[in-house]
């Protein structure tokens, strides 16, 4: 037996366990490196994402540009005319210009109901076919319900009229009889884009009043009815809204006057009338647009000043704030309920917004067989001077409210 072969074995695992020893100090002093490698590298990577990385700022502003047309009759000759093609009044359109939202005033009930052309033309009873509602929609997602002729079928005419549209989400205002509502304003919302100081622009929508009458040949305000401005007013923007006067008349009447005025005292910020079916003169009242009356937008009249129409061109501006994103996330809720839109606004606690407004007057020409397209210079400068435009736009530039 070898007496050495004890030693080398414990030589052996001497060798190994230094082996070992080293192997792990090794594996600990790489991993150790690596750790901190790691954290150099990753410590350097957040620095540079976050130094790279956009500010997201707010919004600078909202703005929209909304164009108000007057009267719509898709009956009697239009209807004629058209036939089945019901894009065909509005295919021109596209030369007034580009809008956020067009708001007209629909002069007919809509209903399935059968009327006669002889009657409609004898008897001015107007009834338009529900087939119209889809091309309505798109060229008119908000209408102006206060017609006299809203009643032409009656008071089932009139409910179906209103179910009609908004199952088609057709936002409305007004009625024939304006005594019939609880309250003639509703909200209205309005599409508008948020804009960055960067020139980019995000898509939105904010809550608006209109509110809007009908005092045309049997009604005339109630106690308290216009009143009912004053409340949206402390709260919201108000549009006003209303369809009066003598018809075929170049000027408004002193008691179509005097309601416009009334309209505006109550807090209105600008006025638009129509019913005279005839454009009328425009003027500046406490420092608020009136326009007394837009005349024809689509409709089958045969004369001259039956032809052509104003149509009003409004942009308006919001400066931003948080107050303002409040609004604009309370769009959704007084969409479904607009009726219910200022409770909302009470119950959160917001503070009414301040809008600007800059006018412009686009004129149309349309009428018997004619599909209403931008005016002419011509008739720009007919349109002009009947609503005394440019008196009124100097007045209204000179007000810095407006």
């Amino acid at each position: 037996m070898n007496n050495n072969q004890p030693f080398k074995k414990r030589r052996r695992k001497s060798k190994l366990k230094l082996v070992i020893i080293s192997v792990l100090l090794l594996l600990m002093i790489g991993g150790i490196g690596t750790y901190f490698w790691h954290k150099k590298t990753n410590t350097v990577s957040i620095r540079k994402s976050t130094d790279m990385a956009p500010t997201v700022k707010s919004p600078d502003q909202a703005t929209g540009k909304y164009l108000f047309s007057g009267t719509i009759v898709l009956s009697r000759d239009v209807a004629r005319y058209a036939g089945t093609d019901y894009n065909q009044p509005f295919s021109k359109m596209y030369t007034l210009g580009n809008y956020d939202a067009h708001i007209g005033v629909l002069e007919c009930p809509i209903t399935n109901n059968y009327d006669s052309f002889q009657n409609e033309v004898q008897n001015l009873v107007f009834n338009c076919k529900p087939a119209w509602i889809p091309t309505l929609k798109k060229y008119f997602p908000i209408l102006d319900l206060s017609s006299d002729h809203l009643n032409d079928q009656g008071p089932q005419g009139i409910t179906e009229t209103f179910q009609t549209l908004n199952n088609a989400g057709i936002q409305t205002v007004g009625t024939y009889n304006p005594a019939s509502l609880s309250d003639d304003c509703k909200a209205v919302v309005l599409p508008i884009h948020l804009i960055y100081k960067n020139g980019k622009s995000t898509a939105a929508s904010i809550p608006v009043a209109m509110c809007s009458y009908n005092y045309k040949e049997l009604f005339s305000p109630k106690p308290g009815q216009l009143q009912s401005i004053q409340k949206w007013a402390k709260e919201m923007p108000v549009i006003g809204l209303f369809n009066h006067g003598l018809e075929y008349q170049l000027t408004a009447n002193s008691p179509t006057v005097a309601i416009a005025h009334k309209m505006v005292n109550y807090g209105a910020d600008f006025v638009i009338g129509n019913g005279a079916h005839w454009v009328q003169n425009t003027e500046v009242y406490k420092g608020k647009l009136i326009v007394y009356s837009m005349g024809n937008f689509i409709f089958d009249q045969l004369q001259y000043n039956g032809r052509i129409a104003l149509n009003l061109s409004v942009n308006m501006s919001i400066k931003y704030n948080q107050n303002v994103q409040k609004w604009i996330n309370l769009s959704k809720k007084c969409l479904d309920h607009p009726e219910s839109c200022l409770i909302y606004a009470k119950d959160d606690h917001l503070s009414k917004i301040q809008p600007t407004y800059k006018f412009n007057v686009v004129g149309s020409y349309g009428g018997d067989a004619r599909i209403a397209t931008l005016a002419n210079s011509q008739q720009q400068a007919s349109i002009d001077k009947i609503a005394n435009w440019q008196s009124t736009i100097n007045q209204l530039t000179n007000n810095p409210k407006r």
